[in-house]
């Protein structure tokens, strides 16, 4: 049962121009709603004010909204991960790989359950964060949601993420096709329950969620288990791979595959990782999963 005590506010993080004026409309919604119902709230425009400048605010507040994609969610939750404070999501991003996970039909479903939630407080459902301490940060710990990848996958949603956001959740398909040429082996090392992994590998991925930028990769990933999946794609080149890349994109086995369940990994790698579409950091890293790292509206 969550805690929702009456002294402070509900945050609603939002950006106007997210979902071409979407993610106003709907904070707006939101907004005249809690006002009828009485409920303190407070309208948080990062397009004005960046998330990093009210962490101290979302960490004293009742309750956080957050209204647009996988992006907006990444940065409020380093502020937040760990606490009790409930958060609700309501999608108006390019990709909300993180908001396909709870079910919901539209952006109007999630936002009926928000209003309902707000106006009596019921049971949250407890998601796990994935938190990474790279080498390179002195091991500041840093949080994801979605799927940590790193090799061939970094470099698709840097592409995806210079690509124009009219583009919606085509961004990271289209990302994928203009880099399919560039597509090299490159060394990495896994080490993980058990698990030992040493070579070249295409693509790589600790995963969360089952999407990443739409595309069903992972379909094993549940948030609320207490582990992720690790994907790998092993190989040297494109050529012997390409053939099975119809399976690689719904995440079904292909014997180029390495897979596994963990709940820790040691990544060795020089490339940069990525996650929920934001760069997380450069070169190896420690991965492990929290359970119930943040508590969801739903």
């Amino acid at each position: 049962m969550s805690s929702f005590g009456r002294t402070a506010e509900i945050r609603i993080i939002f950006h106007p121009a997210s979902g071409r004026g979407r993610g106003m409309r709907l904070a707006q919604q939101l907004a005249h709603a809690l006002g009828k119902l009485g409920l303190e709230h407070g309208l948080v425009d990062t397009s004005r004010t960046s998330v990093e400048l009210v962490g101290d605010q979302l960490r004293a507040s009742r309750a956080i909204v957050i209204i647009g994609g996988d992006g907006l969610i990444h940065h409020c939750i380093q502020h937040v991960a760990g606490t009790s404070i409930p958060i609700g999501v309501i999608p108006a991003g390019s990709g909300n790989d993180f908001w396909r996970m709870t079910g919901d039909a539209n952006a109007e479903e999630s936002l009926a359950k928000v209003i309902a939630f707000c106006k009596q407080p019921g049971a949250t459902m407890p998601i796990d964060v994935l938190e990474l301490r790279f080498d390179q940060a002195g091991r500041t710990p840093r949080y994801a949601l979605g799927a940590v990848s790193w090799g061939f996958e970094a470099t698709v949603n840097a592409k995806a993420n210079a690509l124009p956001r009219q583009l919606g959740a085509l961004r990271y398909i289209a990302g994928l096709i203009l880099c399919l040429p560039q597509l090299r082996g490159c060394p990495s090392g896994v080490r993980a329950d058990g698990l030992r992994f040493s070579g070249s590998v295409l693509a790589a991925s600790v995963a969360n969620i089952k999407s990443l930028g739409g595309i069903k990769l992972f379909p094993h990933a549940d948030f609320t288990d207490g582990t992720a999946e690790l994907a790998i794609v092993r190989g040297p080149n494109i050529l012997r791979v390409l053939p099975y890349l119809a399976r690689i994109l719904t995440g079904a086995p292909h014997p180029w595959k390495v897979s596994a369940n963990l709940t820790r990994a040691r990544i060795e790698t020089s490339r940069d990782s990525y996650a929920d579409g934001e760069c997380m950091g450069a070169g190896s890293f420690e991965l492990a999963v929290i359970p119930a790292g943040i508590q969801l509206i739903s």
